[in-house]
């Protein structure tokens, strides 16, 4: 799918009011009320072939130079965030329930520490709904963030976490949609 292609989509699933420079792939299905926040001049967007953006979903690019990439085959779920002020990638075929927050930075300093920190979710993650990924993280590859967990450090490949803050809780999961 060419990028006007992909704005066109967005627009009709918000009434033609965005105009912006986004990078897709075919196939892109964005609901209504899909929208993307730019605060910052430069930020980018790349949108992978076959990705649906649930109704109300909400992408936000919040400093110069911010990258929010979602993968192909990504399913990310209504009214769900995701917040870069740095970069934000989300891999192949990974499914978000609904009220998914992504953000990879506190937006202040803490103790003079860090503001930001890339988050990287690998290739076939399932989210649930209402999780919490915070800044500096990665989550591995075919592992699964249980509904309502605050994920603060790395998820290893395959596992599942669960809580506030998450914790691995079992290794060796798989998942089918």
């Amino acid at each position: 799918m060419r990028r006007t292609d992909v704005v066109q989509a967005i627009n009709r699933a918000r009434g033609g009011a965005l105009a912006r420079q986004v990078e897709g792939g075919a196939g892109l299905r964005a609901e209504h009320g899909v929208r993307i926040v730019r605060l910052s001049p430069r930020t980018t967007v790349r949108i992978g072939r076959g990705v649906l953006l649930a109704h109300d979903v909400g992408l936000h690019l919040r400093d110069r130079g911010a990258v929010i990439d979602i993968g192909d085959g990504t399913f990310v779920n209504h009214r769900s965030e995701i917040i870069a002020h740095e970069r934000v990638s989300i891999g192949r075929n990974c499914l978000f329930a609904w009220d998914v927050q992504v953000l990879d930075s506190d937006s202040h300093s803490l103790d003079g520490g860090a503001r930001t920190a890339p988050v990287r979710v690998e290739d076939g993650v399932w989210v649930g709904c209402r999780a919490t990924i915070l800044k500096g993280v990665t989550i591995g590859e075919g592992a699964v963030v249980a509904a309502g967990s605050v994920v603060t450090k790395d998820v290893p490949p395959r596992a599942l976490a669960a809580g506030n803050p998450a914790r691995v809780v079992r290794e060796g999961v798989t998942w089918v949609e």
